[in-house]
Parts: structure tokens; C-alpha cells; sequence
């Protein structure tokens, strides 16, 4: 029964001129909004709150059928029953609205980590992210209930999500989602050198992006995204978690690889104009030492290419 057709039953008995039938559909009517299911907001113990009050203050147990009783139930009536239909209405009108709220209206956090130890952050959901040096992450204050989303803005981030029915997923700036229910993986990016990289230390993630068929990646399984290309490949599960632990290990690693692991462990940006992609360096150093010291340890065991580096105005040269 919609709401125009129960308030004129309503006011038809008020005035005393229901037919049995119109009487016998409002009793109707009470026993189906227990049973409601397309008012599941409102607990069974609300629902027989109601029934009971409107059952009391419109069909009170008959004691003396007199005009004068019959005047005041109707009076009661009048007053009553358009409180509880108005209350019963506005908290489902409240609570749909609610439920409808866009997500750019819930409040977002922003951590940025300006210093060279790790952040670590306990999400809304308990879900706790390790954020590196010079990294920064948003993400809602609450998370609604269909959803846990969350961006990274810069840098690298490891995640440790709880398991929830609501799908939780990580946006960077460059457009890449990571989804995923519960499990654990880091992702890196770097908007100066334009790369996104996802890799995954148990469970499975989906990967999404705007030209590209998604991606399932499993345990020890990489995904980067540069420029225009992506690569798949896979990486030891204690390398992938030694940054969390204070330790810098690259094996078999590209320029690019080097380039992206000096943004986020120091926060400067290096260029060349040689070929990215070359290289295969391998490094296990701690997370302490200065960039100096790297960089004299990279010149040293650099070859095919051998580079040297040339720091100017805060950015790093590669030659």
C-alpha cells in the first residue's frame, strides 16, 4: 500500500466511514509492516513498536461502545497515527538518503610521510599500510558500506587488509586499481618518472587500467606500468618485503628499477638519456645508509651501462 493511499484509509476511519473491507486492509497493512522487506532498515522490535502503538491508540480493546468513546478513538486517532506514519516515513527517507550519499562526500584524511623512516597507518577498517619516505596516501575518515577505497598519491606503500565483504581497492594517480578482499602487497608510484608497480606477498589482487585487459596477480607476482608499457614478472617474497624491514635489496635490476627505488627511499628524482630498461644490478644494502653512499656504491658496480651520477638543483643527472 503506498503512503497517499494508507493516510486517506486513515482519515476515512477517523471519520468514521470505512467499510469492513477498508478496515480489514489497514489491519492489513499492520500485519505486513512487520513482515516489510522493502523496509529493512527498521528492526523487527521497531516494527512491532509501531503495530502495537497504532493497534493501542486505533482499535483499543472494546469496552463500552458509546458515541462518546467512539469520538475520542477518533480524536486520538487523528493526532497519533499521522505521528507515527510521519515518524515511520522520515527515518526511512533518512536512512535511503544516507545510504545514497555520493563518495566524494565522505571526509578524506591525506598522510604525507616528509621524513626517511617508515609511517605506519591503521586504516578505518583496521586494515594497517606501512608508508615509505616521501610518500603520501588519502583515504575516507569512514569507510561507507559497500566500499574501502583508498589512493596513493606518491611513493610506496605496503598493505595488510583485513578481510571484509566489502572490496577494498587502492587508486594512484596515474589511473591504476588494485582490488583485492584480503591480503597483503605493496604498490609504488612515481608521478616524475611516470611508473605504477603492484606486487603481491599473499592472496590475489585485480589489477585495472585504462587500455589494458585486467590482471589476477598472485604471490610473488609484479605488475609494473610505464609510459605506455606494462611488464609481468615475478619477484622473491623476501625481497619484496626487506624495504618494510629496513633493507634495500634490488637483483638483476633495471635503471628504471634503480631510478625508482632512490624516489622512494630519498624523494629524488633522477633522469638520463640513456635507455631505462638496461642495466642488471644487484644490491643488499640497509636503509640507513645516505644517498651518497649508494650512489658511490651503484658508480662502483655499474656496468653495461656504467653510470655516474651528477646531483644539480636537487636532481639527479645519470650519465
Amino acid at each position: 500500500m503506498d503512503k497517499g493511499t494508507l493516510l486517506s484509509l486513515l482519515e476515512k476511519f477517523r471519520q468514521g466511514t470505512c467499510s469492513p473491507e477498508e478496515e480489514a486492509l489497514l489491519l492489513q497493512w499492520l500485519d505486513a509492516l512487520e513482515q516489510e522487506d522493502t523496509a529493512p532498515e527498521l528492526s523487527a522490535i521497531e516494527m512491532q513498536q509501531i503495530k502495537k502503538n497504532m493497534q493501542q491508540q486505533i482499535w483499543p480493546v472494546p469496552v463500552v461502545h458509546s458515541r462518546r468513546i467512539g469520538l475520542r478513538i477518533a480524536k486520538v486517532a487523528a493526532v497519533v497515527v499521522p505521528l507515527i506514519i510521519g515518524a515511520y516515513f522520515a527515518q526511512r527517507y533518512a536512512q535511503h538518503s544516507s545510504r545514497s550519499l555520493p563518495h566524494t562526500a565522505t571526509a578524506w584524511q591525506t598522510v604525507k610521510n616528509t621524513g626517511g623512516q617508515l609511517k605506519k597507518i591503521v586504516l578505518p577498517d583496521n586494515s594497517v599500510v606501512m608508508l615509505g619516505p616521501f610518500s603520501t596516501i588519502e583515504y575516507p575518515a569512514h569507510f561507507p558500506y559497500n566500499a574501502r577505497a583508498v589512493k596513493l598519491a606518491e611513493g610506496k606503500a605496503f598493505f595488510d587488509v583485513v578481510k571484509d565483504t566489502r572490496p577494498f581497492s587502492v587508486m594512484d594517480n596515474a589511473g591504476v586499481r588494485t582490488t583485492v578482499l584480503g591480503t597483503s602487497f605493496t604498490i609504488e608510484a612515481s608521478n616524475a618518472l611516470h611508473i605504477s608497480r603492484v606486487a603481491v606477498a599473499t592472496g590475489k589482487v585485480k589489477v585495472e587500467h585504462k587500455g589494458i585487459k585486467p590482471a589476477t596477480l598472485g604471490p610473488s607476482q609484479r605488475l609494473t606500468f610505464s609510459e605506455q608499457s606494462f611488464m609481468q614478472d615475478s619477484v622473491a617474497a623476501t625481497d619484496l618485503l626487506a624495504w618494510t624491514k629496513g633493507e634495500i635489496i634490488l637483483r638483476n635490476a633495471t635503471l628504471q628499477d634503480l631510478f625508482l627505488t632512490i624516489k622512494n627511499q630519498y624523494g629524488i628524482t633522477a633522469t638520463t638519456a640513456l635507455n631505462v630498461h638496461q642495466g642488471n644490478y644487484t644490491l643488499h644494502i640497509p636503509a640507513t645508509m645516505t644517498l651518497q653512499e649508494v650512489l658511490d656504491i651503484i658508480e662502483k658496480i655499474s656496468y653495461r651501462p656504467k653510470i655516474h651520477f651528477l646531483m644539480k638543483n636537487n636532481q639527479l643527472l645519470v650519465n
